[in-house]
C-alpha cells in the first residue's frame, strides 16, 4: 500500500490488534517512517494524490498530485497519475496531455500498459466531443476531420462511425449515413443513436418506410425511439384529421384527435385542435370543458393561456379571453399574448362602434375610433365604412394611408380597386388588383373578394377558377358568414354567368351555412346583402 493516510491508519489498527511480537516491532519501524514521511507537505501531497487517484477518489487528488509535480517535474508517476485523475474528472485533454508527458519521461514505466490505456482512450473521446462540437457548430469539415482521426485511435468503438454518419445526413448524404449508421450498428448493438439515425434518414424518405423498419425493430431498439414512432404516428393521424376537416366530417376528425391527444396527452394544441373539432361538431360544452381542463392543469403557462383565449375568442367569448390574459402576470407575456390582448381590445371597441354606427350613429362610431391609439386595423374600419357610405374620396384617402404603413396590405388594396370599380375606372382598379400579393390574400374571404373584383373587371375566366377553389372550401367549414357569403357571392356569379340552376344550389348552400331558413329574417341580408 502506498504511504499515505490510509496506510498510517491501517498500520495503527493492525498495531491494536497485534501489540507484542517481532512483526508489530517491525510494525512500529515503519509506522514512524511513514508519520515521519507524512510531516513532509510534498511528500503527503504525493502519497496522498497516488493513494486517492487509486481508489478514484478526484475530490483532492488533482489539487495534490499537481503540488508534487510543482515540487518535482520528473516524477513520472505523479505526472502519470495526475494524467489518470484527470480522466476521472472527464478532463480529456488535460489528461492527454499529462499522459503523453509520463509516457515520454518514462517510456519503460511499469505503469505504462495503463498510460496507454488511458492515453488512447481519452484521445479517442476528447477527439468525439472536439467532433460533436464543430458539428453543432456546422462547421462539418473540421467534426469529419475529428471523427476520422478518432476512429483511427480506436477502430472497435462504434461513436466515431456514428459522429460519421451524422456528418452525412448534415450535408443530406442519404446513402453514405446510412452506411455509417449500419457499420456503427454492427460494431455495438446497443448504440441507440445510430439506430434514431436510421430511423430519422428513413422518416425523411418515407414516413411509410420508417414506420415499416421501426415495427421490424428488436423490442430494445424499438423502445430506445419510441418517441420517434409516437411522432410518426402522430403525423399519420393529424393528416387523417385534417383530410377528415376538409370534407366537414368533425365528429369523425374529433376521434381522430382524440388518438392524437391519448399519444401526448399534455399538447397543448392537440387539446385545441379537438376543441374546435368539437365546436364544429356541435359538441360545445365538451369542448369547453376540455380547454377548461388543460388551461386549469397550468393556469399561469403563457402557452396554454393563448391557447385558451384563441379558442374563447373563437368561440364569441372575447371578455372571458381577456380576463384569463390579465390574470397572467405581465412578465410571462410572450408576443403571441400582447397581440391576440391587442386584437380583443381593438374587438371591444369596433363591437361598440358598430354598434352606436347600426343604430344611426355614425358619427359617434367614427369619434369613438378616432379616440384610440393609431392603428391600421382601425383605418381599415374608418376606410370601409366611407367606402359603404359612398364617400369615395374619404375611402380613397384612409386606404392610402394605410398602404403608407403596410405596402402589402391586402384589405387596403382590394379596398381600393373595389372603390375604383364603383366609379367605373377599371384601369385603376384592374391595376391595384394586379399589386396583390398571395399571402395577403390567402383567406376564404379575401379570396371571394378578388374573385368578384375579377368578375367587375370582366375576368371571368380568373372568377371562375377562385369560386371554384373556395366554394368547396365553404361547404366543408361549420356553419359561418363567412362561408355563406361565399356561397352567395358564388350564386350571384352564377347568375350572372347564365347558370340559374346552380345560382340556385348555391343560395341553398349558403342558407344553411349561415343557419337560417328560408322563414329566417336573416335570408333578406343574405339575398340581398
Amino acid at each position: 500500500m502506498p504511504v499515505s493516510k490510509a496506510s498510517v491508519q491501517a498500520l495503527q489498527q493492525f498495531l491494536l490488534q497485534f501489540p507484542t511480537g517481532s512483526v508489530a516491532a517491525n510494525a512500529r519501524v515503519l509506522l514512524d517512517q511513514q508519520q515521519a514521511q507524512l510531516q513532509d507537505p510534498t511528500f503527503r501531497a504525493r502519497s496522498e494524490g497516488l493513494a486517492a487517484v487509486k481508489s478514484g477518489n478526484t475530490t483532492q487528488t488533482v489539487a495534490d498530485l499537481q503540488k508534487a509535480v510543482q515540487a518535482d517535474s520528473r516524477d513520472s508517476d505523479a505526472v502519470g497519475a495526475l494524467g489518470q485523475a484527470y480522466s476521472q474528472r472527464g478532463d480529456r485533454a488535460r489528461a492527454v496531455a499529462q499522459l503523453s508527458k509520463a509516457i515520454a519521461m518514462d517510456p519503460d514505466s511499469p505503469n505504462r500498459g495503463k498510460w496507454d490505456s488511458l492515453l488512447q482512450t481519452n484521445r479517442y473521446w476528447l477527439l468525439i466531443k472536439q467532433g460533436d462540437n464543430a458539428l453543432k457548430a456546422g462547421q462539418l469539415s473540421q467534426a469529419q476531420s475529428y471523427y476520422a482521426q478518432a476512429q483511427r485511435v480506436d477502430r472497435t468503438d462504434s461513436y466515431a462511425v456514428l459522429g460519421l454518419g451524422d456528418v452525412a445526413a448534415a450535408r443530406k448524404e442519404a446513402a453514405a449515413a446510412e452506411r455509417y449508421y449500419q457499420q456503427a450498428l454492427r460494431l455495438d448493438r446497443g448504440n441507440n443513436l445510430a439506430v434514431r439515425g436510421l430511423a430519422n434518414l428513413y422518416r425523411a424518405e418515407s414516413p411509410e418506410k420508417a414506420s415499416a423498419w421501426i415495427a421490424g425493430l428488436p423490442p430494445a431498439q424499438r423502445r430506445s425511439i419510441d418517441d420517434i414512432e409516437r411522432s410518426l404516428t402522430n403525423d399519420r393521424l393529424e393528416k387523417q384529421a385534417q383530410a377528415l376537416e376538409s370534407q366537414g366530417y368533425w365528429a369523425q376528425a374529433a376521434e381522430v384527435q382524440r388518438r392524437r391527444l391519448a399519444l401526448d396527452p399534455d399538447s397543448v394544441w392537440i387539446t385545441y385542435r379537438l376543441a374546435r373539432d368539437l365546436v364544429s361538431a356541435g359538441e360545445r360544452q365538451e369542448a369547453d370543458a376540455l380547454m377548461r381542463t388543460m388551461v386549469n392543469r397550468q393556469p399561469q403557462d403563457a402557452e396554454r393561456v393563448y391557447a385558451s383565449g384563441l379558442y374563447l375568442s373563437g368561440n364569441d367569448q372575447d371578455d372571458l379571453a381577456l380576463a384569463q390574459i390579465a390574470a397572467l402576470p405581465r412578465s410571462a407575456w410572450t408576443d403571441n399574448i400582447r397581440e391576440l390582448e391587442a386584437r380583443l381590445q381593438s374587438d371591444r371597441v369596433l363591437r361598440q362602434a358598430n354598434q352606436l354606427r347600426d343604430s344611426g350613429d355614425e358619427a359617434q362610431a367614427i369619434a369613438l375610433i378616432k379616440r384610440q391609439p393609431s392603428s391600421v386595423r382601425y383605418d381599415l374600419t374608418l376606410a370601409d365604412w366611407a367606402q359603404q357610405r359612398g364617400d369615395s374620396q374619404t375611402a380613397i384617402a384612409d386606404y392610402q394611408r394605410v398602404l403608407r404603413q403596410e405596402a402589402d396590405n391586402g384589405d387596403a388594396r382590394l379596398g381600393l380597386a373595389e372603390v375604383y370599380l364603383a366609379e367605373g375606372d377599371k384601369p385603376a382598379a384592374r391595376a391595384q388588383v394586379m399589386q396583390l400579393k398571395g399571402a395577403e390574400t390567402e383567406s376564404m374571404n379575401m379570396q371571394r373578394r378578388v374573385a368578384l373584383a375579377r368578375a367587375g373587371l370582366g375576368d371571368t375566366a380568373d372568377a371562375q377558377r377562385i369560386f371554384n377553389q373556395i366554394v368547396p372550401q365553404a361547404k366543408a367549414q361549420p356553419p359561418s358568414m363567412e362561408s355563406a357569403l361565399v356561397l352567395r357571392d358564388a350564386a350571384r356569379f352564377a347568375t350572372q354567368s347564365g347558370a340559374p340552376q346552380q345560382a340556385l344550389t348555391h343560395y341553398r348552400e349558403a342558407m344553411v351555412a349561415s343557419g337560417i331558413t328560408p322563414r329566417s329574417r336573416r335570408i333578406t341580408i343574405l339575398l340581398r346583402g
